[in-house]
């Protein structure tokens, strides 16, 4: 008993101790285990949300949503990585969204689905190169407007300019804007191709022969009928991405365009004039009929202006033929009023003159005082029993011999450029009087 006595002596504080050492295991597994848990979550949770919220963008991307943006993260893991690739990923799809909005109002799908597949990609930010510039404009076309209701001229404008532009796509022009009535689209940007001048050539009689189409709708629907002259130049121009992040554009700016306004600006009704860069890029397809000598401002000398009628090679097109006109002479001359037509300006000085001969598209003017050629003018015919005054818009085409009575007054040659149903009636009057 004595031992027992001695050994449960020292039982009690041997069990105590293993006790105490038991609890702080337990003590310490536990809180390892929490350590471990809370660093589990910790990384876990850095782990999952960047993972979360690409699982939530590519969901956006995939209904078409790029108008995103990922949060900032540093971490150099898989997962900081996967993050900034799909980013970048993101940020390309933009880029081409932004590439295939821009040129797809400009140009045809096929050459904006090249644009955006291209290796080098455009240069939205800018760049020199040689483009090839097609300028249009409907004759007299402001005069028509102001005699028709304004929602026949908006259809007659979107039906005229839907036709055109699809002429211009089939032959992978850029267009760059519309001003009113005019276009101006340029070849050789955003892609370049070396028959870029040929095309813009074809491009611009294939406009010509679209705008015959349209003017047999015109008589249909008992409308008036279009005419359109067409300058295109060759040159050295900037072209790339103009505007700002509200309002953007592909375009192009340079003297090369003002060139090409101011050979658009010698054409009638009908007539494609190209200047002498571009004849010497075709010349060995061009089909010509005619030439004109023009002075422009701030040239010495004057520059040869070269009428197209067609085109030959790969897009090989043609003008009509047109039969040759006759031109009568007026039993009794019509009395007319003469004004000078700067852009869409009309002048307020009158020059008095009489149509002596007349044929379908031309007319032969005696004229109180000189007029340069080329020069527009605005007729105002005054006819003796004819209480209506009518507006015809034309183009001095050339100088004609004096006649013996007149030869104290110069003579011209007119090009009727626009002539209005009232107008139409006076001057065929006049022709059936002449038969």
């Amino acid at each position: 008993s004595n031992w027992q006595l001695e050994l449960n002596k020292f039982a009690n504080p041997v069990a105590a101790a293993v006790q105490a050492k038991t609890f702080l295991v337990f003590g310490l597994t536990l809180c390892i285990l929490l350590v471990g848990l809370i660093l589990f979550g910790y990384i876990s949770a850095r782990m999952l949300r960047p993972l979360s919220n690409l699982t939530a963008v590519a969901g956006e991307v995939a209904q078409g949503n790029l108008d995103l943006t990922l949060p900032a993260t540093r971490s150099r893991d898989e997962v900081g990585r996967l993050t900034r690739t799909f980013d970048t990923m993101l940020d390309g799809l933009r880029q081409r969204d932004f590439i295939r909005d821009t040129f797809g109002r400009y140009v045809s799908p096929e050459v904006a689905e090249a644009v955006i597949n291209s290796p080098q990609g455009p240069a939205l930010g800018g760049e020199t190169r040689e483009v090839t510039f097609l300028v249009s404009d409907l004759r007299g076309f402001i005069s028509m407007s102001s005699r028709l209701p304004p929602h026949v001229v908006i259809d007659i404008l979107n039906r005229y300019l839907e036709r055109m532009v699809d002429t211009i796509q089939q032959y992978r022009g850029t267009i760059d804007e519309f001003q009113g009535d005019g276009i101006l689209a340029f070849f050789g940007a955003p892609l370049a191709a070396e028959d870029d001048q040929e095309r813009a050539v074809a491009c611009a009689v294939a406009m010509q022969n679209a705008l015959v189409e349209i003017n047999a709708e015109q008589r249909q629907r008992g409308l008036p009928e279009l005419n359109m002259g067409i300058g295109i130049n060759i040159g050295q121009a900037i072209v790339g991405n103009i505007g700002s992040e509200k309002r953007t554009k592909y375009g192009a700016v340079g003297s090369t365009i003002n060139e090409a306004y101011r050979i658009e600006s010698y054409t009638i009704g009908g007539q494609v004039l190209i200047s002498p860069s571009t004849y010497a890029a075709v010349r060995e397809l061009a089909e010509v009929q005619g030439t004109q000598e023009v002075q422009f401002k701030g040239l010495e000398q004057p520059i040869t202006l070269h009428n197209i009628v067609g085109i030959q090679g790969q897009y090989a097109i043609a003008l009509p033929v047109k039969a040759p006109e006759t031109v009568m002479p007026l039993t009794t001359p019509l009395s007319i009023e003469c004004f000078s037509v700067d852009g869409k300006t009309v002048s307020n000085q009158a020059i008095a003159g009489q149509i002596t001969h007349l044929a379908d598209t031309s007319a032969e003017v005696v004229i109180a005082s000189p007029v340069a050629l080329h020069t527009n003018l605005m007729l105002r015919l005054l006819p003796k029993d004819e209480p209506e005054i009518s507006e015809v818009y034309a183009k001095v085409i050339a100088y004609a011999e004096p006649l013996e009575l007149t030869d104290d007054q110069p003579r011209v040659r007119l090009g009727l450029t626009s002539v209005p149903d009232t107008a139409q009636r006076v001057l065929d009057q006049q022709r059936t009087t002449v038969s």
